[in-house]
């Protein structure tokens, strides 16, 4: 029981990332089929910008609320929004860049490229949210 309320927000996190990621690649799939025939390889960056841009902010949502739960009573506040923002924005050029990268190196299928991407993106992002973005104001 100890180990599960210690690791409660990690936890938490694994499943609001699963939901975010669920609606990320969902919507990524989506918006390449919709975009490669105009924009070939071009339309991986496209698509991952549409996809991640919708799937941030449910993450945004679940993480401030439910995850890392800032005792603030606000839905939203400027400064955590602004960071998660700033997150999302690297994280979006990183993966698309990557994605695009191992793509026209190997011309292996993009959504499977951007599965591994992302899982390397996942661990980083939780510690960046957890030590800086939600944490907490008793460790200031």
């Amino acid at each position: 029981m100890k180990l599960i309320k210690k690791y409660s927000t990690f936890f938490k996190y694994i499943l609001s990332a699963g939901i975010s990621f669920l609606i990320d690649i969902s919507l990524f799939t989506i918006f390449l089929k919709l975009l490669k025939s105009n924009l070939n390889s071009y339309a991986i960056i496209i698509a991952t910008i549409c996809a991640r841009i919708i799937s941030s902010l449910v993450n945004y949502t679940l993480n401030r609320n439910n995850v890392f739960k800032k005792a603030d009573n606000k839905k939203y506040d400027s400064k955590s929004l602004t960071q998660y923002t700033l997150l999302v924005i690297i994280q979006m050029l990183v993966s698309s860049f990557s994605v695009f990268t191992i793509y026209n190196l190997t011309n292996y299928n993009e959504t499977i490229i951007k599965l591994f991407v992302e899982c390397v993106l996942f661990i980083v992002n939780y510690f960046i949210q957890k030590k800086i973005i939600f944490k907490p104001k008793n460790e200031l």
